[in-house]
């Protein structure tokens, strides 16, 4: 196989994680902010998602 199919799959292997995450954290500040009714920008741990 080429080095542009390994290239790629590691690639992917890195990035396809790391925007999965990016997408879980952002639905979980989505769900705590509409939970809550109001904006949580200074109280939510931009890195969990949950509350500090």
């Amino acid at each position: 196989m080429g080095e542009l199919f390994w290239m790629t799959l590691f690639g992917a292997c890195i990035w396809v994680p790391i925007i999965w995450n990016k997408i879980a954290i952002g639905k979980r500040i989505a769900h705590e902010e509409k939970k809550a009714g109001r904006d949580l920008t200074g109280e939510i741990n931009p890195f969990t998602g949950g509350r500090m």
